[in-house]
This record gives structure tokens, C-alpha cells and sequence, in this order.
């Protein structure tokens, strides 16, 4: 090589450069710090986005308020098709009831109808408690009607207002053990 050469090659250090010092740490740590970071605004976002609106208790579906004031007229709610075995060790019997509720609430059959399936839940749980030697005794159907009515008074507690129930009373449209 020639001096021209020589003087054109980068003088060479082997100290390394004070700006590359630590260069490798500031990426890991922002890393480490970020990415919980980022996982948790994710997920806020990710439940705020599926969480479904809470439903007032005296709300329907469509968003309009229930009229839970009488209304000074009866009001009808048909609930037919209630049929259980009864317990007790014969499983072969039956109880077979339709019933027709009252009550004087402005919505009441609105009421019944969004609280149908508890309601029925309900009469065939008690319904299906019974066995057929209670069927025998003297006063079973009225048994049966008291022991509806504080189901069901349970069941609609949170749309009552004061002391009084929703239902009224309960008719037996029909009334069948077998």
C-alpha cells in the first residue's frame, strides 16, 4: 500500500463508540413496561364493549317504565299447560292444573308475561313437591292455592308496592290429580 492509501483508511479505535453504550437496555425496558400496559387497555376496552346495560327491575324490554299503580280494573293472566309428576315413590301420578291469576296493576299482564317462565318454574317446583297421599287429604286444592300465591309473591316481590301483592288471587280453571 501506498502513504495515499494508508492516509484515506478510518483510523481505527477499538474503544467502542460512547453512543452505542446501553443501546440493547432502552428497548427491553420500555418493552417491558409498555406491554402490560397495553394488555390492560385492551382488556378495559374489551369488557366495556360487551357489557351489557343493566335492566331496571321495573323496566320491560323496550325500555318503557312498567305501570306498577292499580288501575282500578281487574286484570287477567291465563297460565295453562302446568302438568308434574307428583313425588313420593309412585312416579306414575300426576297433577294437571290451569290457572287464571288476578290483579289490579296498571301492567300486570305485562309483568306476568316477562316473569312467564319463572312464574312456571315456580308452580311446577311446588306442584312437583307434592305426593299423592297430600292429594287425598281434605283441602289439597286450596293448599295448592296458598302455596302458589306465596311462590308467585316471591317470584314478583320487586314489582309490588307496599304490602300488596301483584296477584290477587288465583282461580283453577282446572284442577286434576291422577
Amino acid at each position: 500500500m501506498c502513504a495515499a492509501q494508508l492516509d484515506e483508511l478510518p483510523a481505527t479505535n477499538d474503544a467502542p463508540d460512547k453512543k452505542s453504550e446501553g443501546g440493547g437496555l432502552m428497548p427491553a425496558l420500555i418493552a417491558i413496561i409498555l406491554a402490560p400496559l397495553l394488555s390492560a387497555g385492551v382488556m378495559i376496552v374489551f369488557f366495556k364493549l360487551n357489557e351489557k346495560p343493566a335492566q331496571a327491575s321495573s323496566v320491560s324490554g323496550d325500555s318503557q317504565p312498567l305501570n306498577m299503580e292499580s288501575s282500578g280494573d281487574l286484570q287477567y293472566f291465563e297460565l295453562t299447560g302446568l302438568i308434574t309428576n307428583l313425588g313420593g315413590p309412585i312416579k306414575s301420578r300426576y297433577i294437571n292444573v290451569e290457572l287464571k291469576l288476578e290483579g289490579l296493576a296498571g301492567d300486570f299482564e305485562k309483568v306476568l308475561e316477562l316473569n312467564e317462565h319463572r312464574i312456571r318454574d315456580k308452580a311446577l317446583q311446588i306442584m312437583g313437591g307434592y305426593t299423592y297421599e297430600d292429594a287425598q287429604l281434605d283441602g289439597f286444592q286450596e293448599r295448592v292455592r296458598v302455596d302458589l300465591k306465596k311462590g308467585f309473591s316471591i317470584i314478583l316481590k320487586e314489582y309490588r308496592s307496599g304490602e300488596s301483592d301483584i296477584i290477587r288471587h288465583i282461580y283453577f280453571t282446572q284442577f286434576v290429580v291422577q
